[in-house]
């Protein structure tokens, strides 16, 4: 019967996830707690000194190359134990959803139960009743003296043996009804016990995914301080074409001027690529039960895409406390006013990586440039627990602010300004700053 399905394999699902969590939370705390050695990072001066001798030079070449490859893989290994965490963290968080689900599931069930029971019970006493007004405290008595012939007498007694049969029932299922009642009640008061657990097992995994998370944040800031100057030591070891520290400085200011040219192109690739999407997905009928499109103010070409931005906008400032639904308001004033771009600033352009830049620095949230450096300041939440002031990521591709309500405000593509479309589309998902 379905009122009485046994709670063990929900419990066994989450002892399985929250073992699952321990192993995952035990190896990202290993990780993180292993305290990182000093990095002396080589000066001007100290490639200068290693041009003296063959030697030297070979030696320091070797030395720069493995920091160069040591920050990348810095970055690689700490994505790899935030991706495991945020695995940990998504079976913590299914096994409090299922439990929470099968709890309520559970006392719904008790209750329905103990309805039934009370019914059953209510009709038991009313069968009782019946009998005591039929036949009194004597009910043979009663058979035999009412009724002047045999068949009166014949029928008397069929009737009883009939209600007699008919009480035992009643009486039965109301037993059935009460013990099914006590059972539900005590596996649901099993159920709702566990959510606790579930609970804690969940919020610990929250909290190693968003440490991990953290750690990932560290190495991409290392890496984007020191790989445009290791290049360029690299090259000057390497091809000996930079002999004076203003060249040097020059050559690392070079080197950042072509990282972010080659970051502009993946970006402008990107963008079309995601522009690209949305109106297909437009064309299809919008997405997820949102209204398609864009709104009014942000949709379109430039020149109806409101003010027509650069110089002339006057930015109001940000809440004084950051919150997700400050950091949608905040970012509101740019719609259908700044245009596409590579800028991060709104006097100039947004890209879309420049407009999340530039509005969550405003509330002292440093984010780097490129929709997948971006992505990796943060912890991925699921679709059910996304909030408003959550980045939505298109992998790769895009990014933007959600709104928590379905809908992004984002810069698109070329000639377009930026927008409040109030649907997502493709394939994305959403990132909660830490």
């Amino acid at each position: 019967m379905r009122a009485t399905a046994p709670v063990v394999p929900a419990r066994r699902r989450f002892a399985a996830a929250v073992a699952f969590v321990g192993a995952v939370a035990l190896g990202s705390t290993l990780f993180l707690t292993t305290p990182a050695s000093a990095t002396n990072y080589p000066s001007w001066d100290d490639v200068v000194a290693a041009k003296a001798s063959t030697d030297a030079t070979a030696s320091k070449i070797s030395d720069i190359q493995g920091l160069i490859s040591g920050l990348a893989a810095e970055v690689d290994a700490a994505q790899a134990v935030a991706d495991q965490a945020w695995a940990a963290d998504q079976a913590a968080q299914n096994a409090l959803a299922e439990g929470t689900r099968r709890s309520d599931e559970l006392a719904a069930q008790s209750a329905e139960a103990a309805t039934q029971s009370e019914a059953s019970n209510k009709r038991a006493a009313a069968l009782a009743a019946q009998f005591a007004r039929s036949a009194g405290n004597d009910l043979t008595s009663h058979l035999m003296v009412s009724g002047s012939d045999s068949d009166d007498l014949l029928y008397q007694l069929g009737t009883m043996s009939k209600l007699s049969e008919t009480s035992q029932d009643v009486f039965a299922k109301a037993e059935q009804d009460a013990n099914t009642a006590d059972l539900l009640s005590q596996q649901a008061a099993v159920a709702k016990s566990s959510l606790e657990s579930l609970a804690t097992a969940a919020a610990a995994s929250l909290q190693s995914a968003i440490d991990a998370q953290k750690v990932v944040q560290s190495a991409l800031i290392e890496q984007q301080n020191h790989e445009a100057e290791l290049t360029v030591q690299l090259a000057a070891l390497q091809q000996n074409s930079i002999t004076t520290e203003a060249q040097y400085n020059a050559g690392v200011e070079a080197e950042r001027q072509r990282q972010l040219a080659e970051e502009k192109a993946r970006a402008d690739a990107a963008a079309a690529a995601a522009a690209a999407a949305e109106a297909a997905e437009e064309a299809s009928g919008g997405s997820g039960g949102s209204d398609s499109g864009s709104s009014d103010s942000g949709s379109g070409s430039g020149s109806s895409g409101g003010g027509g931005g650069g110089g002339g906008i006057n930015v109001s400032p940000p809440a004084q406390t950051y919150s997700g639904e400050a950091v949608v308001a905040y970012a509101e004033q740019f719609v259908g006013v700044v245009p596409y771009g590579w800028g991060a600033d709104p006097s100039d352009s947004f890209g879309c990586d420049g407009l999340t830049q530039y509005v969550y620095g405003q509330f002292g949230i440093s984010l780097p440039r490129l929709v997948s450096a971006q992505a990796r300041m943060g912890v991925q939440v699921s679709p059910q627990n996304a909030q408003a002031g959550d980045l939505v990521v298109w992998p790769g591709a895009h990014i933007g602010i959600y709104d928590g309500q379905g809908g992004v405000i984002h810069s698109p593509d070329w000639g377009r300004y930026v927008t409040h479309a109030t649907n997502l589309w493709g394939s994305y998902y959403f990132v909660r700053l830490v």
